[in-house]
């Protein structure tokens, strides 16, 4: 009688225990399932790293576009595979080690902060090499066969010296195509989390961008170059600000304004200087005393004052001192005297003094001097006009490839 009591339980406790952790396969990609568990730890990790709270309404919200990632990710993935495209684990490697580094986590961490909370390291691995090998079939298929005329590259570089002097965006987007279904419902569901905090993380979870932010520093935009959609909202936002979900030709955009200039007007063969100085009026331009103490004093700074931060910071302490930021500044308005001497000066360094009936000034070069030679310019129209073009392109590829594709989706 307890052998049958004790074997009872067990079986009691075996069946619960299965259906504790049940596996159902929530989709079909082709011949590739996604499971209710991938899922769940997909959206762990989402939640994890756009600093979202951890609450149910919010999971049920995200699941659909979760779940989109997912299958996106496996036909990326098995595209890929089959055009013999691969990854290494070193690259894989790499990747995690550049998203520890924007996340400040110590060096090979990341993996085991996820173990910690429950997070298999397969789960972001997966979506790592997703990227990677995206990035590989991009190149391999719509980047080596993307061409620019040149009616195109002269007509928007005419544009852009018609309107030179104009304003010029620092602007991180989020996009979510019009090919998704039900993408007005996607982007009004990430618009209600998001924050300038988590906005770059969430852009990576789930836009439809496929060009990543790296370097913001050189994420500008001039206004004329933006669609009008896009210019009417960015122009309403101050600095840090998010917009409100932007309908477009192409889809809808949440765009953060990182930052915002007045651009100079150009010229052909401009060469532009970023400046600081530091100014010491002489009581009369006869007055060589006054005059030698400061060349000495300037020239005993140069040892110890490095970049333009450190300049600006001792004219506020010296009582005597003057000038601070001049901006950047064409070579045509600086007077010659002033050229001679910031031939060959590196940046950072302080110059030689240089003596005007203002006073003594010592100058220095902030940034790397600019030479906006129209070649130059060119060149960036035509790199700006291959990027959008490659986005399209990729989105298309990826839709072509979905459309071919078997898909089945379970009710969540």
């Amino acid at each position: 009688m307890m052998k049958t009591q004790i074997l009872s339980l067990l079986f009691f406790f075996t069946i619960f225990f299965v259906k504790a952790y049940e596996l159902t396969i929530i989709a079909k990609v082709n011949n590739e399932i996604i499971t209710n568990i991938d899922l769940e730890n997909r959206l762990k990790m989402a939640i994890n790293l756009s600093k979202l709270p951890d609450e149910t309404k919010i999971r049920e919200r995200l699941k659909p576009r979760v779940l989109d990632s997912l299958i996106n990710e496996a036909l990326k993935i098995q595209e890929a595979n089959r055009l013999g495209i691969f990854v290494t684990n070193q690259e894989v490697t790499d990747q995690i080690n550049r998203l520890e580094k924007r996340l400040s986590l110590e060096r090979n961490s990341l993996l085991l902060n996820y173990q910690k909370i429950n997070i298999p390291e397969i789960t972001i691995i997966n979506q790592i090499r997703s990227q990677l090998l995206w990035e590989k079939l991009v190149l391999n298929v719509i980047i080596k066969n993307i061409s620019v005329s040149e009616k195109q590259i002269t007509e928007t570089f005419d544009l852009l010296i018609k309107k030179s002097g104009e304003i010029e965006y620092n602007i991180s987007e989020i996009f979510i195509s019009l090919d998704n279904i039900e993408a007005e419902q996607r982007i009004n569901s990430i618009y209600s989390k998001i924050s300038s905090k988590n906005f770059l993380l969430l852009a990576e979870q789930f836009s439809d961008s496929i060009v990543a932010y790296e370097n913001m520093a050189n994420n500008w935009t001039r206004e004329s170059l933006l669609d009008e959609e896009i210019k009417n909202s960015v122009s309403n936002l101050n600095i840090g600000e998010i917009s409100s979900p932007v309908k477009t030709s192409s889809g809808y955009f949440i765009l953060l304004l990182n930052d915002k200039r007045k651009t100079q007007k150009i010229e052909k063969d401009q060469t532009i200087y970023d400046l600081s100085q530091i100014l010491f009026k002489l009581d009369s331009t006869t007055n060589i005393n006054q005059e030698k103490y400061y060349k000495d004093f300037l020239s005993s700074l140069k040892g110890t004052i490095k970049g333009c931060n450190d300049l600006e910071k001792l004219i506020d302490e010296i009582p005597e001192g003057y000038g601070g930021k001049l901006g950047k500044v064409d070579s045509k308005n600086i007077e010659r005297k002033f050229l001679n001497t910031l031939q060959g000066l590196p940046v950072g360094v302080l110059s030689e003094a240089v003596t005007t009936e203002d006073g003594v000034h010592g100058l220095m070069i902030c940034t790397p001097i600019t030479n906006n030679t129209y070649a130059q310019l060119k060149k960036s129209v035509e790199a700006n006009i291959r990027k959008n073009k490659i986005d399209i392109a990729a989105q298309s590829l990826l839709n072509r490839i979905k459309r071919k594709a078997l898909i089945e989706i379970n009710n969540l």
